[in-house]
């Protein structure tokens, strides 16, 4: 499992924000996402143990571990549940990265590679899909997108 949400991650970072590809992949509005998650729920997380000891007078005197005591198990499952988001998202990359090009999406990825000169798969994938399209951003003009 971890090694899917790793290839997950590595997907996600590897896929470019061209705002050309907007209309035909899901990517760029699940990685704007899942980057805005990582960087907004650990405040919510600290906010929501915070308020937990809070609750349980925390900041009256009442030592920790009271404190905690009757809001323990709910802060647990509000905190794991965070924290469960992004891994989401990264297993979602993951499967996103190994699926098959449909006939539209394979017919681009077989003109792109011979524009580019590189070989292409026979059954080839959203990852192989994206990394043809990242050497074509580097290697050729931006109008090759407009064929998708």
């Amino acid at each position: 499992m971890f090694n899917k949400i790793k290839l997950g991650i590595i997907y996600m970072k590897k896929w470019p924000l061209e705002p050309l590809l907007n209309p035909v992949f899901p990517e760029n509005r699940a990685k704007r996402a899942v980057e805005w998650a990582c960087r907004i729920l650990p405040p919510f997380i600290v906010f929501i143990v915070f308020w937990a000891i809070y609750q349980g007078g925390g900041f009256k005197g009442v030592p920790l571990l009271f404190a905690l005591g009757s809001n323990f198990p709910i802060v647990i499952v509000c905190v794991v549940f965070l924290l469960s988001l992004p891994l989401q998202g990264y297993y979602w990359f993951y499967k996103r990265s190994v699926t098959r090009l449909n006939k539209k999406q394979e017919l681009f990825y077989q003109n792109l590679c011979k524009k580019l000169d590189r070989p292409h798969k026979a059954e080839p994938t959203m990852q192989d899909l994206e990394d043809v399209i990242t050497d074509g951003l580097v290697r050729l003009d931006k109008e090759f997108l407009k064929e998708l």
